[in-house]
């Protein structure tokens, strides 16, 4: 039996992606916690909050080279992190397209 290669992009917490699947498709979301290879929960502070991230299969996200090192570092520390927070990394991480 052997084990299953690493499939999927390389991501890593406070990262902006963009869905590539679902009804979500096109939007951007940070990447709030790694639960799996595969799988991950995404925040956008509007319609998907930090109190209810989406949980989503890494093959259905793109990831964008650009990380939130404020939002990261406080996940880290185990800090709190607002909506407001994150639609502003967000909107930061866009404008640097």
């Amino acid at each position: 039996m052997s084990s299953d290669p690493p499939i999927g992009p390389s991501l890593q917490v406070g990262q902006l992606v963009y869905s590539k699947a679902g009804r979500d498709r096109g939007r951007p979301f940070l990447v709030w916690d790694i639960l799996s290879e595969r799988r991950i929960t995404l925040v956008d502070g509007r319609l998907r909050r930090v109190g209810k991230p989406k949980i989503k299969n890494t093959l259905h996200v793109q990831p964008v080279g650009r990380v939130a090192q404020d939002i990261a570092a406080k996940r880290q520390q185990g800090q709190p992190v607002s909506d407001a927070e994150v639609r502003r990394a967000i909107a930061r991480l866009l404008g640097e397209e």
